[in-house]
């Protein structure tokens, strides 16, 4: 996994949830190198995908129960008790906000991407399915609203 690919999707993640939910409490795990088509380590996942001329790449957020209806009081008008499309929904837009807050980064770098629409998967023991044949990294998030994850893949094209 090239560094200078998954820096600005971990600082995106961190600067969204501190600017549209307010939490700064974040701790990050030791990154793991995963397989793909690997179950989540949580309720819903967004997935996005992203082309460029040097590289696919592909990028998923997965949020515990607890830690999404936590962000979700903090973002939506009502209080959720579950995961639902709403909920979902917003996973999609978080999903949405990092990727294009990486993008921006990225092309900084040079790295010029497309993006496609998140992809949403909600309910337990899924499955996260990266277009992109590379390793997978995941890096684990604990805040005091529950965990989630990032997952991410950078696959250089020859």
């Amino acid at each position: 996994m090239d560094v200078q690919f998954i820096n600005p999707v971990l600082n995106a993640i961190k600067s969204t949830l501190l600017q549209m939910a307010g939490i700064n409490n974040m701790s990050v795990g030791k990154p793991e190198v995963i397989k793909n088509y690997q179950q989540a380590n949580g309720v819903v996942t967004g997935i996005m995908t992203m082309t460029g001329d040097k590289a696919v790449a592909s990028i998923a957020l997965t949020f515990t129960e607890s830690s999404i209806l936590s962000i979700a009081s903090k973002m939506l008008p009502d209080n959720h008790s579950s995961v639902n499309g709403l909920v979902g929904d917003l996973v999609g837009e978080l999903a949405n906000i990092v990727m294009g807050d990486a993008k921006r980064q990225l092309e900084e770098k040079g790295l010029n991407f497309q993006m496609a629409l998140p992809i949403i998967v909600i309910g337990r023991e899924h499955l996260i399915a990266h277009k992109a044949n590379a390793p997978v990294i995941r890096v684990p998030f604990s805040t005091q609203a529950g965990e989630f994850c990032v997952e991410a893949v950078y696959q250089p094209i020859n």
